[in-house]
């Protein structure tokens, strides 16, 4: 597949202009004009690199553009340079798309969370990034313990719960959702949405203070760990979808 029409799928899919976001999305290394094998992985670093290599992929798309973050320099120079370097010779090019991926209802980061907990998704919440929604606010036909919802956590995280805090309801039954890093205001714009507990990734120290002030049950379960599903999905969908061989390679980071 010509690149072009690689980049032009992706952007359709992902709609990458709803989104104010903190990094490029959409193509960041333009190594090839062809794409025929594809890697994908949570964020971009010497591993994936060198696994896309040895996978002979011609791509990787990545949900973290490391290097592509808004502020840092991007000049070819030093580690960032080594990068390209390898990227350019071995002629994988590149596509980030970090909060599109998040936010997607079919293959996003926090719908299939959602699914994977058996949860049903009735809203989104989330909007700091742009006109769209992060997160998903999703229900259970029938609210569930406390012990029950861990239970379904550690079924849909490999690593399970990292942090836990129950200050709120003893019975769950709609839970906001959004993965990745954990925002105070978001917190408290998915209680005011009547949510009984909420999910997220990573936490700041200010969260279970709050929580414990404002009566919130909220559990962690991992910044990376939580953003491996919208790629993994992506590629799926890549390879259903356009016949182009895709594999989601993951290089676990506990935080």
């Amino acid at each position: 597949m010509d690149l072009p029409f690689m980049t032009a799928w992706l952007d359709d899919l992902l709609d990458p202009k709803s989104f104010n976001d903190y990094c490029v999305n959409g193509l960041c290394v333009e190594a090839n004009d062809k794409v025929t094998k594809i890697v994908t992985g949570v964020s971009l670093r010497d591993q994936l690199i060198d696994a896309a290599i040895a996978e002979k992929a011609d791509c990787i798309i990545v949900h973290h553009p490391n290097g592509f973050w808004k502020g840092e320099s991007q000049l070819p120079v030093g580690k960032f340079g080594e990068r390209l370097r390898k990227l350019m010779n071995n002629g994988v090019s590149v596509f980030g798309f970090h909060l599109p991926l998040d936010a997607h209802r079919e293959i996003g980061n926090n719908a299939v969370i959602a699914k994977n907990l058996g949860l049903n998704p009735v809203h989104e919440f989330a909007y700091d990034g742009g006109m769209r929604g992060i997160g998903v606010i999703a229900e259970w036909n029938t609210p569930a313990t406390r012990e029950e919802f861990l239970d379904c956590l550690d079924t849909a995280f490999e690593h399970g719960v990292q942090n836990k805090f129950f200050f709120g309801p003893e019975q769950i039954k709609r839970v906001a959702i959004c993965s990745g890093g954990c925002s105070a205001a978001n917190v408290k714009e998915a209680m005011e949405m009547n949510c009984d507990a909420y999910v997220t990734g990573s936490l700041k120290e200010d969260i279970p203070i709050l929580c414990e002030e404002n009566g919130i049950n909220l559990v962690s379960c991992g910044h990376h760990r939580t953003e491996i599903f919208g790629v993994s999905a992506l590629a799926a969908k890549i390879q259903a979808e356009l016949n182009i061989p895709s594999k989601f390679v993951d290089f676990d980071n506990p935080i």
